[in-house]
């Protein structure tokens, strides 16, 4: 019965909304002008069927005056298909008069068809996986989250309302808002049981009323829908700003339990809930910016809604790695890596709209203006790397400084390890340095000794019971680190299951050791502290050490060596003065 519920709701979501994807091949029509709440006109596009009627800004649509086959379409201003009518009273300067008009096509952009194959793909994520929680785990949570996904994959199902002739919509608005409230209480029911099961105190006592909250938002629903399309009037504007203020409320409410049961996670789990924090604090702010321009921006550009659609991927692949044991990813190089490309690219774009600007509008010499941006290609070729270098750095360094002095730190130890004096000193660089420069959990160096065993010399994170030798069940992962030379992921090559740290301290990276094209070392660091995996950066920061390490060694070799054989010129010079006063000759 679960299954069969589950295919269900998500078939029927996802067909009502996938109407939509006909709107590619058949626009839907358009009159042209918008209504606030109480039914007044505040908006006219020029040249639209109703400017040729002689609609103007503050006429009133009469709807308890116009026929009621025509009242929904009257206020949503569009129909189904271009070229159909309807007949509505209109009130102006007091009087009152019947206006037919005729919808004109929707004007698209030119992207249009892969905007509604994108909605389709992101629906599509949205549904799966709620569905695939739910059935896998099914609980409040992950049924809470299905219908979530449910009411905010992105359709507006505007050709599922008008699908049919009157009075369909009148029963499709408000199925679609029951949709909406289950989304709404869904939400609340995922952010009280996220990493909060078995609910205790206030948040059980939440939980119980969540159906009262249902109940109130489906009335509510009903009601706004009489109200704004069949009555008309006042207090229609005042449903309208509370439609509006909403998914405000929703935010804040989401973002407190989301941000309290980040406080008291700790390791793992606090890493994991950033990422649905961040999600869902972005996406519920969209949502309330789509619902408020929708409503009092009327020239809105639709590539603004567009893209305010779309973005609700993230909350799916937030959730999606939130569940997935495996990797945790920092959030702060994920931000880092954004902010480092997004100005990269307002530098591009605003390098091209300036030249386009002067050559093209200023001098009006288009030739030099696409010779000047071929120049710029060029030189933004040759300049990229330099140029992300210095971007990244002051990202890094402005907004991100403890991996920034992180690196840095590490930076130095590796330019001062080829002067270590000791091996201990060496261990030290290799091991010390990183855990605490870059707060990891573990690290262990082992060392092949004179038999060509690799003994653990110096750890971190690691206990006595630990493995302390590397053993021939070892030697496919050594043979790996002799062949790559850099560092190597243990989550890629798997190692050993037993006798290592668990948790955060579980080895993910190897840094082999090579002096002379033989491995000598071999240093294992763990995760984060908190989890979080080592990020790209962090890794090419941990490699830096691999080549001073490398000298260090090479050089305290050919020390010992040199050392050793003055030892033998001695040994063998005081054998030769023994000799001589024992007046014997060597043979």
């Amino acid at each position: 019965m679960r299954t069969l519920v589950v295919i269900a709701l998500s078939l029927i979501v996802f067909v009502a909304g996938g109407l939509d994807f006909r709107r590619i091949w058949v626009p839907i029509g358009q009159f042209g002008y918008q209504l606030n709440g109480d039914d007044v006109v505040v908006y006219v596009a020029d040249g639209s069927p109703a400017a040729r009627a002689g609609m103007l800004v503050g006429d009133i649509v009469d709807l308890p005056s116009t026929p009621p086959q025509f009242r929904y379409y009257a206020v949503e201003a569009g129909t189904l298909e271009a070229n159909q009518s309807i007949t509505f009273a209109l009130r102006h300067d007091g009087r009152s008069r019947l206006v037919t008009l005729f919808a004109a096509p929707q004007v698209t952009e030119t992207y249009y068809a892969a905007y509604r194959v994108a909605v389709l793909g992101v629906a599509f994520l949205y549904i799966t996986l709620g569905a695939v929680l739910v059935l896998l785990q099914p609980n409040r949570m992950t049924w809470g989250f299905f219908l979530y996904c449910l009411a905010n994959a992105p359709f507006t199902f505007y050709s599922a309302g008008l699908f049919f002739a009157y009075p369909w919509p009148y029963i499709a608005y408000p199925l679609q808002w029951t949709l909406t409230s289950a989304g709404i209480v869904g939400l609340l029911v995922f952010a009280l049981c996220f990493l909060n099961e078995p609910l205790q105190g206030w948040r059980s006592s939440t939980l119980r009323a969540m159906p009262w909250l249902f109940a109130a938002l489906v009335t509510f629903g009903a009601y706004y829908t009489y109200l704004w399309g069949w009555v008309g009037g006042p207090p229609g504007e005042l449903f309208n700003r509370a439609y509006v203020a909403m998914p405000a409320v929703v935010l804040l409410a989401v973002m407190f339990l989301f941000v309290e049961t980040y406080v008291r996670a700790r390791g793992q789990d606090r890493q994991r809930i950033r990422w649905v924090v961040v999600a869902f604090g972005v996406n519920l702010a969209i949502q309330f910016a789509y619902n408020f321009l929708g409503i009092y921006w009327a020239s809105e550009p639709l590539w603004v809604a567009h893209v305010m659609q779309l973005s609700s991927v993230m909350v799916p692949l937030a959730v999606a790695y939130a569940v997935i044991k495996h990797r945790i990813i920092d959030v702060t190089f994920v931000v880092s890596r954004a902010l480092v490309f997004g100005i990269l690219t307002t530098i591009l774009v605003g390098a091209f709209s300036i030249i386009d600007w002067f050559f093209t509008d200023y001098l009006r010499l288009a030739r030099l203006g696409t010779v000047a941006e071929v120049a710029a290609v060029v030189a933004f070729g040759l300049w990229f790397n330099g140029l992300h270098r210095r971007v990244d750095t002051f990202i890094d360094a402005t907004f991100f400084r403890q991996r920034h002095k992180a690196e840095v730190r590490l930076a130095r130890d590796a330019a001062a390890l080829p002067l270590a004096p000791t091996t201990s000193a060496v261990a030290h660089f290799l091991v010390s340095e990183p855990v605490q420069a870059m707060m990891l959990a573990s690290a262990a160096l082992f060392r092949r000794d004179a038999d060509g065993i690799f003994v653990r010399e110096q750890s971190e994170g690691w206990s006595s019971d630990d493995i302390s030798r590397l053993g021939a069940e070892d030697d496919p992962l050594l043979m790996l680190a002799q062949t790559e030379r850099g560092p190597l992921s243990l989550f890629d090559h798997r190692w050993r299951t037993e006798a290592l740290p668990t948790g955060p301290a579980r080895p993910v990276l190897a840094l082999p050791i090579m002096v002379r094209r033989e491995l000598v070392a071999i240093v294992f660091f763990g995760s984060h502290m908190h989890g979080e995996g080592l990020d790209p950066d962090e890794i090419k920061a941990l490699a830096g050490l691999q080549t001073g390490a490398a000298a260090a060694y090479d050089h305290l070799d050919a020390e010992a060596l040199r050392r050793e054989n003055e030892l033998m010129k001695s040994q063998v010079g005081s054998l030769e003065i023994r000799l001589a006063q024992a007046n014997i000759q060597p043979a």
